[in-house]
């Protein structure tokens, strides 16, 4: 039986694909093996966001060519499909396989043909995803319509698109069968879902009134899209983690406009201030990006001050990074690198103090926590809020959701002790 591993770089809908591809060789014949060890094919699923995501990738299969020189290696999704050149990016990158977004799903073809074993005839049918974690990632849309001009997702993936909401149920369904507890629903522009009259607040009333489902957690949502009515369905349902991520990207309003963001600084806050007072105590996570093309060191200090003034819990800062093909990658006034890097370090700071001081918030609090790890009487995972937690009960096993009170907090992790009610899986 031959032997894959695979390496996932990026976001979660990455992640969620991974685990799609991943069952597509289970079936082909495949055993899953960890990417650090031996294997005889490798498959990097490649981002490129940013300059830095694209080294890693191709760093990442070089390192796996000089320790497994006889393995196919496979670089696949975003990284491939932007590729001005895939040949040199195979060369550059030693892999024998490149694999855009439309070529990835019949990667175990490839990999067997290169392999020079048998393919198998197609089953014809829908494999449910393999993932190696206690959390599901259930991809529900893909592409964006927005256009923002730094961002290259659009070429990446394509025009705005949406699952059937039936077929995310059925999956969902499967999954939980399974005994995947919690399940992270995601997309590349997640608040633009859509099946007719059904968009992303209906989806996730429908995913929260499976029996099946214990626990439901959100990617990244778009301000000006559905925020609002997600935030009300956070409110009124104990299923729906309260953890609600709006991108910022820039406090200040001239660069909003120029990098077509759609809402201004104060309808961002306005959005974040209603979140807030409908779910006192929810974690609230954002991304911003220093040094957009025309950011000044007025545009700047506009926007350390929002940040500054927002409840914010998670914050994830990167410096600006041009994109080929962008509009923004051709604008003028750009800061230089080092000011870019330094403004995001200072803001990279500032977020971990906000962090630090939300978990001292929950000190007293009851959390939900689902059990990723246990070791000598102590259960590991992340809470609803997504702030890494443990719980001192010998009890607990992986998979399960406990409620348990914070008895102290270190730095940005929470200790509690319970637990005061436990759900087990369905596979339990």
């Amino acid at each position: 039986m031959p032997s894959v591993a695979f390496k996932t770089i990026g976001c979660r809908l990455n992640q969620s694909e991974t685990a799609a591809i991943a069952a597509a060789f289970s079936c082909a014949g495949f055993s899953l093996v960890d990417f650090s060890g031996p294997a005889d094919s490798y498959v990097i699923h490649t981002c490129c966001v940013t300059a830095r995501a694209e080294q890693t990738c191709r760093r990442t299969a070089r390192a796996v060519r000089l320790r497994a020189p006889r393995a196919v290696i496979a670089l696949a999704g975003c990284a491939v499909q932007t590729a001005p050149d895939r040949t040199a990016l195979a060369a550059a990158a030693r892999v024998d396989i490149v694999a855009d977004q439309q070529t990835k799903t019949d990667l175990p073809r490839a990999v067997l043909q290169a392999l020079g074993l048998p393919v198998p005839a197609p089953s014809g049918k829908r494999i449910a995803p393999v993932f190696d974690s206690v959390r599901a990632l259930l991809k529900v849309q893909d592409g964006c319509d927005f256009g923002c001009r730094y961002c290259i997702v659009p070429r990446a993936r394509g025009p705005a698109r949406s699952r059937p909401m039936n077929e995310v149920l059925n999956e969902a369904g499967t999954l939980a069968r399974e005994g995947y507890t919690e399940f992270v629903v995601t997309g590349a522009n997640l608040g633009c879902y859509e099946d007719g009259r059904h968009r992303l607040p209906e989806l996730l009333e429908a995913l929260a009134g499976m029996d099946c489902i214990r626990r439901i957690r959100l990617s990244s949502i778009e301000c000006s899209t559905v925020e609002r009515e997600v935030v009300d369905l956070m409110a009124a349902s104990s299923k729906i983690c309260r953890f609600l991520h709006l991108p910022l990207q820039s406090g200040d309003d001239g660069i909003l406009l120029r990098m077509g963001r759609r809402y201004t600084a104060a309808q961002f806050e306005a959005a974040i201030a209603y979140a807030a007072r409908r779910l006192p105590g929810a974690g609230i996570g954002s991304d911003v990006i220093t040094g957009l093309p025309g950011e000044d060191d007025a545009a700047f200090a506009r926007t350390e001050a929002l940040i500054g003034r927002l409840p914010l819990s998670n914050l994830h800062v990167f410096p600006f990074s041009p994109r080929p093909g962008t509009a923004a990658a051709e604008m003028e006034n750009a800061p230089p690198e080092s000011v870019r890097t330094e403004r995001a370090a200072h803001l990279s700071l500032l977020g971990g103090r906000k962090r630090e001081e939300f978990a001292r918030s929950r000190l007293g609090q009851a959390v939900t926590v689902l059990v990723e790890r246990t070791s000598h009487g102590t259960a590991s995972g992340w809470s609803g809020e997504y702030l890494e937690t443990q719980v001192n009960d010998p009890s607990l096993h992986v998979n399960d959701i406990t409620e348990a009170i914070v008895t102290e907090v270190r730095g940005d992790a929470l200790h509690a002790a319970g637990p005061r009610t436990v759900l087990r899986s369905m596979s339990a």
